[in-house]
């Protein structure tokens, strides 16, 4: 019976390494789905600003010239990083704020990226154009 036990302990034990490093490789393999080798550059307006853990997101509108909108998001680092690296808030953009965004594009071709490069209306630039690490 000892035996079971602790056959049954060490599967269990096993089982549960396995769901922790699945969750970690999914959290950290994101980079890894954008094309690091161009960026995109869209003019649009910010729908929404999400300043949460584990990366900011943010979602624009681009128009283009006949007048059709387009939903884009851009991924980035959590807050702390952007609060560290570049001043950052919860507050440092908001719904209908003109932006200009460079991104690295998502590989499967969705209108998504990770953040290069960002340009407010007022002028204020966060340049996050090192290469993310994948």
């Amino acid at each position: 019976m000892q035996s079971r036990q602790r056959n049954f302990l060490r599967l269990s034990f096993l089982m549960v390494a396995l769901a922790i490093t699945n969750l970690a490789m999914a959290h950290h393999g994101s980079r890894i789905s954008y094309d690091l080798s161009k960026t995109v550059t869209l003019k649009g307006i910010v729908k929404e600003f999400s300043y949460e853990n584990p990366h900011i997101y943010i979602t624009f509108e681009v128009k283009d010239d006949n007048g059709n909108v387009t939903l884009w998001a851009a991924e980035t680092d959590p807050p702390a990083m952007m609060s560290r690296k570049f001043g950052w808030s919860r507050h440092y953009i908001k719904p209908g704020d003109e932006v200009t965004v460079s991104l690295w594009p998502s590989k499967v071709g969705s209108t998504r990226g990770f953040l290069a490069r960002l340009v407010t209306a007022d002028g204020r630039v966060t340049d996050h154009t090192e290469q993310p690490q994948q």
